[in-house]
């Protein structure tokens, strides 16, 4: 079971002194790597023993870790303070059923107040590094646990902010909705990913429509720089969905060219090989970056 449905059954019991210090830890991310006693009773302006029980109860419920250093969020608690946020602020109501469970990505679907549904993507960044150190049972610092959980932070932000620019593009992109922490949350968007698919009506024609919008986000600025067969959707009307831009680079970075040519020739290969095509791949990064 994802942290993330853990963390979904966490929130319906948790009490406000809970979600307060998980508050004060949350956003002290960027500046700690743990607080200690002192430093959450003095943010939080709790009675110390107030804050000894609720650390313990948070211990306990796996959202916090303690160190050296004093204590720190955890994956599940960093879950947590983002459903709340959801929450509290009437974005969703409630989480459903995983949609999909990626390398660096969990998604699940909710549901708003109004009955209408949502995708909930939860940024797992560092998750295959942290499986294979357990592999090797070597020892975990709750260092790394924070920094894996800013670097998921600012995934999140990243992809926000990419799916923002692209808005007017005309690429079809999710429709946005709210970003609490490391959870963007957009519509839901029924298809297929391409590795998943082994028939297609034009193969040819897909191929193009997905090169004609690397193009426009290349003239947008916009490198996806991580694209491949796992993040190009096909939906029942064969529209192409670009997804998962948290990598996202402008023309400017020093390793623009290699990365567009690297998105441009993952694709071609991919369409070469499984529906038999003879699309050249420097002829298809030429329309790309010409377009």
């Amino acid at each position: 079971m994802s942290s993330a449905e853990v963390a979904a059954k966490v929130v319906k019991n948790l009490e406000p002194e809970d979600y307060k210090l998980l508050k004060v830890l949350a956003s002290g991310l960027k500046q700690h790597e743990s607080l200690t006693r002192k430093e959450i009773t003095t943010y939080s302006k709790m009675h110390e023993n107030i804050v000894d029980f609720r650390i313990n109860r948070l211990h306990d419920m796996k959202l916090i870790g303690k160190n050296k250093g004093g204590f720190t969020l955890l994956m599940m608690g960093l879950d947590t303070v983002a459903l709340k946020m959801l929450v509290d602020k009437d974005i969703i109501i409630a989480m459903g059923k995983p949609i999909g469970i990626g390398k660096e990505s969990d998604v699940f679907e909710a549901i708003t107040s109004s009955e209408q549904g949502r995708a909930l993507k939860f940024f797992r960044i560092g998750r295959i590094s942290f499986r294979e150190v357990r592999r090797r049972r070597t020892f975990i610092g709750k260092e790394d646990i924070h920094q894996w959980l800013l670097v998921n932070i600012d995934a999140a932000k990243k992809e926000y902010n990419a799916l923002n620019r692209l808005r007017h593009s005309g690429i079809r992109i999710p429709v946005l909705y709210y970003r609490a922490m490391h959870c963007v949350v957009m519509n839901r968007i029924d298809g297929l990913r391409l590795v998943n698919i082994h028939e297609l009506e034009d193969p040819k024609i897909t191929l193009q429509n997905i090169l004609h919008d690397i193009g426009t986000a290349y003239k947008y600025n916009m490198i996806n720089s991580d694209l491949s067969e796992y993040n190009v959707l096909l939906d029942s009307k064969n529209n192409i969905w670009i997804i998962d831009w948290p990598q996202v680079v402008s023309r400017s970075h020093p390793n623009a060219a290699d990365l567009i040519k690297r998105d441009v020739y993952n694709i071609v290969n991919f369409f070469n090989k499984r529906f038999d095509l003879r699309k050249d791949k420097d002829e298809a990064l030429n329309e790309v970056v010409l377009q």
